[in-house]
């Protein structure tokens, strides 16, 4: 459970880089304690095995979860008898926002989101690892950043081992192509022109040198495309830290479109995908291990995890298969087709 909340007695805001959740109780008795949401489902109740435990003989012992999506959390009741209220209005589920009162029993929650942006500091570090200043810099020693662009190949270990070509190193390249499309017209093989080599590489043992240049050069990018190209994996990295992992796999494919052989991009779409499937496996898991045990209110926010996760992907098999239980769920409830619904549906007047 220690995985999912950390609790402190500190009011001391968050300054690690990324998205910090905190709940502070204002009332009860829990008064003053801090607790710094961590984990992707979080249990409330005055059980022994949740996560946030209120000793409070009027509510549940599982009394409501919280859910990660979309850079936030979201409560919801898990059928307690006096309820969950969200800024003096009582909710079955709702998105929080920073700054919303959370109300349990007699207990008053404070819920704020923080977004400690990264640090020229870490910028640097992370740009250029095996450097002193980065070492020190992860040490937390204070160091003094130098004066220089950020386009500097210090700044960019991709251009920076790279070696720009002089004129002298463009007449030796000129040279070996010369040589080797005479080679081909001359002295290649009898083959059709159908099966000679691809356009842009050279077949030949003695040009080898030359294709390996032309993949180099393809390689470096202009200022704007390198500019977009960190900034789809900057946000992908964003989206990835935070658990937004088909988010996150966009932005990758996107920095992939720009680089195709870019390996840190490749890398982080192939985390992500994992990721991603680990996350849905362990909802359906978790969620049918409920149905079967009949806590259906705990299987439905299972189910709804997986819904919330790719939302944006309805014709996936997996969310297909999500509403095919819900359905299920409802049925053994007695409860109409399409009573269940894992997003709250906001009114006309609450919009204005």
């Amino acid at each position: 459970m220690a995985l999912n909340v950390k609790v402190t007695n500190e009011l001391k805001n968050p300054t690690d880089v990324g998205f910090h959740y905190r709940m502070l109780c204002m009332t009860g008795p829990n008064k003053g304690k801090v607790y710094y949401l961590t984990g992707k489902r979080i249990l409330i109740g005055r059980g022994d095995n949740v996560d946030i435990q209120i000793v409070d003989t009027k509510i549940s012992r599982e009394h409501a979860e919280l859910s990660l999506s979309d850079n936030t959390y979201t409560i919801t009741d898990l059928g307690a008898q006096n309820g969950v209220i969200v800024n003096d209005r009582k909710i079955k589920q709702a998105k929080l926002k920073d700054g919303e009162k959370v109300v349990i029993g007699q207990t008053v929650f404070k819920y704020n989101i923080y977004n400690i942006k990264e640090s020229k500091e870490m910028i640097l570090a992370e740009a250029n690892p095996d450097s002193q200043m980065s070492k020190d810099i992860k040490k937390g020693i204070k160091v003094k950043i130098p004066s220089r662009s950020m386009k500097d190949p210090e700044f960019r270990p991709d251009l920076a081992k790279v070696p720009r070509a002089d004129s002298k190193s463009r007449f030796v390249l000129f040279a070996v192509i010369l040589i080797a499309v005479v080679y081909v017209l001359y002295v290649g093989d009898d083959k059709p022109a159908s099966t000679k080599a691809k356009k842009g590489i050279i077949g030949n043992d003695e040009a080898d040198a030359f294709n390996e240049s032309i993949v180099i050069k393809k390689q470096i990018l202009d200022d704007d495309s390198q500019k977009k190209l960190n900034a789809f994996i900057h946000g992908g990295r964003r989206e990835f830290r935070e658990g937004n992992y088909f988010r996150a796999m966009e932005e990758f494919r996107l920095a992939l479109l720009i680089s195709p052989n870019n390996g840190q991009a490749s890398f982080y779409l192939s985390k992500a995908k994992q990721r991603l499937d680990d996350e849905i496996s362990k909802n359906f898991e978790k969620g049918t291990q409920e149905q079967d045990s009949k806590k259906y209110q705990a299987a439905i926010v299972s189910y709804c995890g997986v819904i919330q996760l790719i939302k944006e992907y309805p014709n996936d098999e997996r969310y297909k298969n999500a509403l095919t239980k819900l359905s299920s769920i409802e049925s053994a409830l007695g409860l109409e087709k399409g009573e269940i619904r894992c997003f709250e549906e906001k009114s006309a007047d609450s919009r204005n």
